[in-house]
C-alpha cells in the first residue's frame, strides 16, 4: 500500500459510495462530485491499495476480492470520523440540509408522512425524506450499512442489535365496504371467519396474517383467504370494491376510512396486540440530526389514538 497521506472522511465516504454503487457515475452523483473528480479519487485509491478495486466486466463494474475485504473496515472507520467532525452545537433544523432515509410499511407511512411533511416544511425546510423499500427480513443489514437511517414497523422478534424506540400499541379490527350485506350488529366470530378475506403480508412475511389466524384457531375457526398482497392500501381498495374483508391494525383502518367507503368493525374475538416501534443502528444513535428526526416521529406517532367509533 502506498504510504501517502492519510485517508480523510470525505475520501472514505466517497470510497464507501463507490463500493456500494459500483459505478463512478452513480457514486459521483450521490456524493455531489463531478465524474472526473470521482475518477481521479478512484485512481488515487487504486494506487494507495495497490489494487484496481473496481474492474469492468460484460455485466458492468464489479468489486475485486481486495475491495470486498475492505468493505467492513471502510464502513467501521467512517462513523467515528463523522462524530469527530460533527459540530458540538445543537442541530439547527431551520438551516440544516439533511436527507433522511426511512423504511416503513405502507401502514406506518400512512400514519406518519402527512404530519412529518408538514413539520419538515415548517421546521426544517432544507431537509428531506427518502422512503426506501427494504425487505423487512434484511432491515438490520440496511440500518447497519447506512442504506437506511430509521425503520418503523411491527416486529414480533426485532433484531437484538438494533436500538428501539416504542411508539404505540395497536389492535386488529376488520374493515368491509359500506353496505356489505353480511355485516350486522350481531357480528359473531363465526360470521367473521366465514367471510372471504384479503391478507396483507409485507415483504412476504406472515406475522400480520398470523395474528388473525392464531386468534381464529384458538376458537376452533379458520378463514378462507382469497387474495394475499403486500400492501394495506391496495388491499383496502379491493375491500371497498368487493364483499371481501380485511383484518388490519386499527389506526390504519381509521385512516383509510377517509379515503375509501369503508366501515370499521371490532373483531369479536381477542386479538394479539401490535406494538409499533422505530429502530435504528448504533452508528446514528448520537447524531443530533437523527435524534431530531426520531423526536419528530415520536411526537407524531406516540400520541394517544382514538378507538373505533361506537355505533349510535
Amino acid at each position: 500500500m502506498n504510504p501517502g497521506r492519510n485517508l480523510d472522511l470525505h475520501t472514505l465516504e466517497a470510497f464507501d459510495c463507490l463500493l456500494r454503487e459500483r459505478s463512478v457515475t452513480r457514486a459521483a452523483e450521490r456524493m455531489g462530485m463531478s465524474q472526473s473528480s470521482m475518477s481521479e479519487l478512484l485512481g488515487r485509491l487504486r494506487e494507495r491499495f495497490g489494487d484496481p478495486l473496481l474492474v469492468r466486466t460484460r455485466d458492468g463494474m464489479v468489486l475485486t476480492d481486495r475491495a470486498q475485504a475492505l468493505i467492513p473496515n471502510v464502513r467501521s472507520a467512517i462513523e467515528p470520523l463523522r462524530e469527530l467532525a460533527e459540530p458540538a452545537a445543537e442541530f439547527e433544523s431551520s438551516t440544516a440540509s439533511v436527507r433522511f432515509r426511512v423504511t416503513a410499511t405502507d401502514y406506518a407511512q400512512l400514519l406518519l408522512m402527512s404530519s412529518l411533511v408538514r413539520q419538515l416544511q415548517a421546521l426544517a425546510p432544507g431537509c428531506s425524506v427518502d422512503l426506501v423499500t427494504v425487505n423487512l427480513r434484511a432491515v438490520d443489514v440496511a440500518l447497519e450499512t447506512g442504506d437506511v437511517d430509521l425503520a418503523i414497523a411491527y416486529y414480533p422478534d426485532p433484531p437484538p442489535a438494533l436500538r428501539r424506540g416504542p411508539l404505540f400499541a395497536d389492535h386488529y379490527v376488520c374493515i368491509a365496504r359500506q353496505g356489505h350485506p353480511a355485516i350486522s350488529r350481531a357480528f359473531s366470530a363465526e360470521d367473521f371467519a366465514s367471510l372471504p378475506h384479503i391478507s396483507v403480508s409485507p415483504s412476504g412475511l406472515s406475522y400480520f396474517a398470523g395474528v388473525v389466524d392464531s386468534a381464529l384457531e384458538s376458537h376452533g375457526l379458520t378463514r378462507r383467504v382469497v387474495i394475499t398482497c403486500p400492501h394495506f392500501l391496495l388491499a383496502s381498495h379491493l375491500v371497498s370494491q368487493t364483499d371481501m374483508v380485511l383484518a388490519l391494525p386499527c389506526q390504519a383502518a381509521l385512516a383509510l376510512t377517509s379515503h375509501f367507503p369503508l366501515q370499521v368493525i371490532e373483531i369479536p374475538i381477542p386479538m394479539e396486540r401490535v406494538d409499533v416501534s422505530m429502530y435504528w443502528h448504533e452508528r446514528s444513535h448520537h447524531s443530533r440530526a437523527h435524534q431530531w428526526l426520531r423526536d419528530r416521529v415520536r411526537s407524531i406517532l406516540a400520541l394517544p389514538k382514538p378507538g373505533v367509533p361506537s355505533e349510535a
